[in-house]
């Protein structure tokens, strides 16, 4: 197809200028999930590929919560926002779910939907005509998702188009990140454009990034360098490629233990000598400075807390998650700025402050020694074959797969510690919201983000269905995204019992073998889905089976270019994981 300078092309109807405008403001991909609200755009693709526009490519996704999750996993792995378009009312809802988990990952997507018709009378295009227009329509169509969009709005008239699209691309990609909704009336897709000039473009730029007050800088800074244990805890900080460099270079300046608790990103390689591992609450009663780098959750209260005299320093684009209703760290100081920059400066400002070298040694080869030490002891996944399927003998199966160019999407069932990651931006977990069905999405649409790369997608039994997995596994044929999922089947909702039998361990329900609320059985036949659609998949229950299993399926993605799925059955087990 041809691809015309987007801002030569002419379009006639509001529907058609949307089009070519996400194009041209570099908009790759549109997921859609259409519905009647669509007719105007539908017939705006249509007339476009006959004139040889550019437009996005579209992606006909099943189910609307798959389409969100994908358009998050393209941007995790691209930085690069999407858009989705779905049916009115109804398709919003269905997409709630994955919006919430995009929200609190800050994850830019441009979300819209069409709004029901207007009018009944018939005489503008796209009035009602169809018994559900009635029936569909709400009071205030955002206000179902209003809580978790950075933004919304209703398009009033086909002149509003250019202005609509810039202010909500600008708004979801300025710090923090998030998703932006705005609803399309069928009426106003389909109202002409009376010669209206579009912009070669964007007109509206997103707002530069938040940059930390110098004076509370030079504050921290004093308080880094004079600390005799500082303290890393990190959630997100390995988010880009410049906030992970930044905070690595933090870390090795001053020899300074990091501990990626909850990771949704990875910062530090898993081998570094710094990487202290996955809990906090070992160290925190040692630290007399804890910098918490984009971490939301950066420890819990109940099993432990920083020590009275020590500081605690929260440091991201929002340091003191304000979207949260209620959350009560300790914050000594909240250093408002994007977290490359804000540690980059942090660390050349602490230097002046800064112990001797060889206090800085001294304190590097003790937290290396220690963190190789909880390393040890934490691994050893696969030194004895197992009786039955563990998840951490099938977490270290997996780790045993992945290469250089191998990009891993977990919900939820990795043991973490069998992990051997590194370089950043090849390990990828769900949002901390924990809006299942998150994960077969994101895999996929990380494969499309960077197709090049090698994508193990690792979930749980009640994610992967959770995770509509009957138009995941038709999207990755009909796109040819060929991803290795790995069910980890313990056939329970395992956070569920884990939860009771936290607070309830000697309960009634902590002696039942099916409690109550937590079963999943009979579990179903995963392997028989993937193969519904064209690809390769192996139920296993023998741990001598698992490794050719796993091999057998990777040789299928890498060189047949198909999906393959791997259904786990794992000893019934509640062990809290990832």
């Amino acid at each position: 197809m041809k691809q015309d300078d987007p801002v030569t092309f002419a379009p006639e109807t509001a529907a058609e200028a949307w089009l070519g405008l996400l194009a041209a403001r570099g908009i790759d991909y549109l997921f859609a999930n259409g519905g009647t609200d669509f007719a105007p755009v539908v017939e705006g693709y249509a007339k476009g590929r006959a004139q040889g526009w550019r437009m996005p490519e579209i992606v006909i996704v099943p189910h609307e919560n798959l389409g969100v999750a994908m358009a998050h996993g393209y941007t995790m792995v691209t930085g690069r926002p999407q858009a989705m378009m779905v049916h009115v009312g109804v398709g919003t809802a269905n997409a709630i779910n994955g919006l919430i988990n995009a929200s609190r990952m800050n994850i830019p997507i441009l979300f819209t939907a069409g709004r029901t018709p207007i009018t009944e009378s018939g005489a503008l295009a796209g009035a009602r005509n169809n018994y559900i227009h009635w029936a569909q329509e709400h009071f205030d169509q955002g206000g179902m998702l209003r809580e978790f969009m950075k933004w919304d709005y209703e398009l009033r008239h086909a002149e509003q188009v250019e202005t609509v699209l810039d202010r909500a691309l600008a708004i979801a990609r300025s710090e923090p990140q998030g998703p932006v909704y705005v609803s399309l009336p069928r009426e106003i897709l389909a109202m002409s454009l009376s010669g209206t000039k579009l912009s070669a473009h964007a007109t509206i730029a997103p707002a530069s990034p938040p940059a930390a007050d110098p004076d509370a800088l030079e504050e921290a800074a004093r308080i880094l360098g004079r600390a005799e244990n500082p303290l890393i805890i990190t959630a997100n900080g390995g988010r880009t490629l410049e906030s992970s460099r930044a905070l690595t270079q933090l870390a090795e300046t001053f020899a300074i233990p990091v501990i990626h608790y909850r990771p949704r990103y990875l910062a530090l390689p898993t081998e570094h000598p710094l990487a202290a591992g996955w809990d906090p609450h070992a160290l925190l009663k040692d630290a007399d400075l804890v910098l918490c780098i984009e971490s939301d959750v950066p420890w819990i209260p109940a099993q432990g807390a920083p020590r009275a005299d020590a500081k605690v320093i929260h440091i991201g684009p929002d340091p003191l998650f304000a979207r949260y209703p209620l959350r009560g760290f300790r914050t000594d100081m909240a250093l408002t700025g994007a977290v490359a920059s804000t540690l980059i400066n942090l660390c050349e400002r602490a230097q002046k402050h800064a112990a001797s070298p060889a206090k800085i040694e001294e304190r590097r080869k003790s937290v290396a020694a220690r963190s190789a030490e909880t390393r040890a002891k934490a691994r050893g996944g696969m030194q004895a074959m197992p009786a039955k399927i563990t998840p951490k003998y099938a977490s270290a199966c997996v780790n045993r797969l992945m290469a250089e160019d191998t990009i891993l999407v977990n919900e939820y069932p990795m043991m973490l510690e069998e992990l051997t990651v590194g370089q950043p931006l090849r390990f990828f977990a769900s949002s901390s919201s924990g809006g299942l069905g998150w994960g077969i999405g994101a895999a996929l649409g990380a494969k499309l983000g960077a197709p090049d790369k090698t994508v193990i997608c690792t979930l749980g039994d009640g994610a992967y269905m959770f995770g509509n997995p009957t138009p995941g596994h038709f999207v990755s044929e009909s796109m040819r995204l060929p991803v290795l999922y790995v069910i980890f089947n313990n056939a329970r909702w395992a956070a569920v019992h884990r939860s009771t039998l936290s607070i309830y361990p000697k309960g009634h329900a902590s002696k039942m073998p099916e409690p109550p609320f937590a079963t999943l059985e009979p579990s179903p036949r995963f392997e028989h889905i993937v193969q519904a659609s064209g690809g390769h998949g192996e139920r296993v229950s023998d741990p001598k089976a698992l490794m050719p299993a796993l091999e057998r399926a990777l040789k299928v993605v890498r060189e047949e270019k198909r999906q393959a799925l791997v259904n786990v059955c794992l000893e019934v087990s509640y062990v809290k994981t990832s």
